[in-house]
């Protein structure tokens, strides 16, 4: 009798991963129920945080701190342009020899480092300038823009080590390095900001926390992994094609991505960039959906051996169905509890009912998108810029046209219809190349 506790889409997937035993059932389950419990750990102090920051920093002092945020997700996508992608799926192939997967990783990271360098260099003039015209002051812009670099590197560092240890499903030991890494960060924040309420310290207390979790993932990547095998030509150039693939996509996701905080922060004012920044913050309860999926799922759809071409098409659309639950769970309290979810916030932000519930919408499709990318990308199925982009760019510029830019409610509706939209396109592009041969 099949377990209630397990959905049917992890009960079919696993029928393709190894055979049905009740061994495998019963470890299967504690790990399911561990992950569960150590991304609701991570994510929930991860929340805690951000909103210890949300109450201590001045809104002026927030709103630098979104600016700052906002660039490192930007630049982290840049500088990965496909790459952390490209090695999931490689290593995928290759996952149980330490030689060959230590050759992708080393390939994974390298490239990684380039496209690093070469962002920051362009980038951190605009942030710059940014953080100026929003009111900081010469010394106060130049710290918030160089507090980002410690966070950056370390998060392109991981994020490539981390390929290595979900492939081998070693989800203890990786969450417990995540975990101690964000109660880390949040000792950090709590113990400075408090007495030193500016962003530029905010950033450089989670810098530090991501650095010592970078450095415990290396300990664990390099006992599964070669990192001294010789080049591998093969996979060097088939992780090139995915990346010229992958990468006008990423580098516009870049800057789309945040557009939101890029439109308000342009046209806006330091309150409003605040007040997105802030509902930002709420947003993050999606991560422990994300977090889950990405450590449990995406890694074992790369790996699955699959008897024919088109089998992947029918687990990718189960756990793009099974998603549905979680998020309109949150979509739903959110609504009909809104003054309650902006208590949090503090005083400040009160009053942003409608906002606060569009928010959870634009959150929820964002999850979905992202979700439907990394299992695409996991099977190799990148999504062709050509499409996207063009897509994509008529529906924002038709929408910045037509919506109220200098709003929270304005930027707040583009950022939920340019979510449904790319969850729409790498599913259904998905779905058309799952049936070919």
């Amino acid at each position: 009798m099949t377990d209630p506790n397990v959905p049917a889409a992890v009960a079919q997937f696993s029928a393709h991963v190894s055979p049905p035993n009740k061994g495998a059932w019963s470890r299967a389950l504690r790990t399911l129920v561990f992950t569960a419990s150590a991304q609701s750990g991570i994510q929930l102090l991860a929340v805690v945080t951000g909103l210890v920051v949300v109450r201590l920093l001045p809104v002026p002092e927030y709103a630098y701190y979104t600016i700052a945020n906002a660039a490192l997700g930007t630049l982290a996508v840049l500088s990965d342009c496909g790459v952390t992608q490209s090695v999931l799926a490689l290593g995928g192939r290759a996952w149980q020899d330490p030689q060959a997967l230590g050759a992708i990783v080393a390939n994974g990271m390298l490239m990684r480092r380039r496209f690093a360098l070469l962002t920051v260099l362009i980038a951190m003039p605009v942030v710059f300038l940014q953080l100026r015209q929003q009111g900081a002051g010469m010394i106060g812009a130049l710290l918030v823009t160089g507090s980002i670099l410690p966070m950056l590197f370390s998060t392109i560092t991981g994020q490539v080590l981390e390929v290595v240890p979900r492939l081998h499903q070693r989800l203890t030991q990786l969450q417990r390095i995540q975990l101690s890494g964000a109660a880390l960060r949040f000792v950090a924040t709590a113990a400075l900001v408090p007495f030193l309420p500016f962003a530029w310290i905010a950033t450089i207390g989670a810098g530090l926390a991501q650095s010592w979790a970078t450095w415990r993932t290396a300990h664990i990547a390099r006992g599964l992994a070669d990192f001294n095998a010789p080049p591998d030509a093969g996979a060097r150039s088939e992780m090139a094609r995915l990346v010229a693939r992958a990468a006008p996509g990423a580098i516009y996701y870049a800057l789309a991505g945040q557009i939101t905080v890029w439109l308000i922060a342009l046209l806006g004012t330091t309150r409003a960039v605040a007040q997105v920044g802030a509902l930002g913050r709420l947003a993050m309860v999606y991560n422990v959906v994300t977090a889950a999926f990405t450590v449990m799922v995406v890694p074992r759809f790369a790996r699955a051996q699959l008897a024919r071409s088109n089998a992947a098409l029918p687990v990718f659309w189960r756990w793009q169905l099974a998603l549905l639950a979680p998020l309109g769970l949150i979509v739903l309290l959110v609504a009909m509890f809104p003054g309650a979810v902006l208590l949090v916030l503090g005083h400040e932000y009160l009053g942003l009912n409608r906002e606060v519930v569009l928010t959870a919408v634009s959150g929820a499709f964002g999850t979905l998108a992202g979700a439907a990318y990394a299992l695409a990308a996991a099977r190799g199925v990148i999504t062709s810029a050509w499409l996207a982009i063009p897509v994509a760019l008529l529906i924002q510029i038709a929408l910045i046209m037509t919506l109220p830019m200098s709003t929270v409610m304005g930027v707040l509706w583009l950022g939920v219809l340019t979510n449904l939209a790319f969850w729409l396109m790498y599913s259904l592009n998905f779905s058309f190349a799952a049936r070919k041969p």
